[in-house]
């Protein structure tokens, strides 16, 4: 493994990025093993060893582990040959998008890591696949978090828009996989409020609790790969409760620790709950980034209105 340097990318936007970021991701995919298909999706997905001048060296789409560690040793073994110098630029014809719909980190505004994961049940052993995304806030919405004169007991609706993005767009089952976002018209029940702990010169500690009701209708949709109808009646039933500590002289968060657990039901086309339609147990844990590129990674539903998605 210290022969190669691992980089972790989500090729739904890079595939489609008009810039040196996408022209080189394109370049690379296309000499691998979803080169130049449209069909049953257009997709890219999977691991690729490269060189850095573009060159394939081996690529695979799997979670077998053995798999992946036979494509590394097939890369190794090819970096071991002369270079081959066909691969110069990316191929002619892919249809990328005129402009990024990916965004940009908004400046003194707030980035969270948000984990998702089955938790323990009596009547089967708990998975223990997790997959992460990230929820970002505004450095208006995050003023919009703290009361203008804070007292010691006094609780207040978290904002209405920001409550209703976070159970939109990242209260989604991807434990497994891939989900769609709810619409507006799944949000059953979006109540979230924040109550003042304790204020001092320096410090406003925060207390969140909330429930989220999430459900929404089958879209019928068969999974192009398997030609199964996985698709069914879905939904999540959550209880948050959260510590927050803002730091009033830096206008910053310095604590933002927050669950939601509860339950989840149903399948999507790309989640993988085929086997498991539940009712069981769901958990979502929000915590503060880290100031890094890394940690600016967008959302998973990022795009053009996902600040005002509500």
């Amino acid at each position: 493994m210290d022969q190669f340097i691992p980089v972790a990318d989500n090729c739904s936007y890079t595939q489609n990025l008009s810039d040196a970021s996408g022209e080189f991701f394109c370049l690379v995919a296309e000499q691998g093993h979803y080169g130049g298909r449209t069909l049953p999706t257009n997709t890219r997905q999977g691991l690729y060893a490269c060189t850095i001048n573009g060159e394939l060296l081996a690529s695979i789409n799997t979670r077998d582990g053995n798999q992946v560690a036979e494509m590394m040793r097939q890369a190794l073994q090819k970096w071991s040959q002369p270079e081959d110098q066909s691969a110069e630029k990316a191929p002619p014809g892919y249809d990328h998008h005129a402009k990024n719909w990916y965004g940009v980190y908004p400046e003194g505004g707030v980035a969270l890591n948000l984990y998702v994961r089955d938790l323990p049940r009596q009547s089967a052993q708990v998975d223990p696949r997790w997959n992460l995304d990230h929820i970002w806030f505004t450095a208006d919405e995050v003023s919009g978090l703290i009361p203008e004169n804070p007292v010691t007991g006094h609780s207040y609706s978290f904002p209405q828009p920001l409550s209703r993005r976070i159970a939109k767009l990242h209260l989604v089952d991807i434990a497994r996989g891939e989900s769609p976002r709810w619409k507006s018209d799944d949000l059953k029940r979006v109540e979230m409020r924040l109550r003042v702990q304790q204020v001092t010169p320096d410090q406003i500690d925060l207390y969140l609790e909330g429930t989220v009701r999430n459900e929404a209708e089958p879209s019928h949709n068969i999974n192009p790969f398997t030609r199964q109808k996985a698709d069914m009646p879905r939904g999540v039933e959550l209880e948050l409760r959260g510590y927050l500590n803002y730091n009033r002289s830096a206008k910053k968060f310095d604590r933002f620790d927050a669950t939601a657990s509860g339950l989840r039901w149903g399948a999507t086309t790309y989640n993988a709950r085929f086997d498991d339609l539940g009712p069981a147990p769901i958990g979502f844990a929000l915590e503060l980034a880290a100031d890094s590129n890394i940690d600016r990674t967008p959302p998973q539903a990022i795009a053009a209105n996902y600040f005002q998605s509500v």
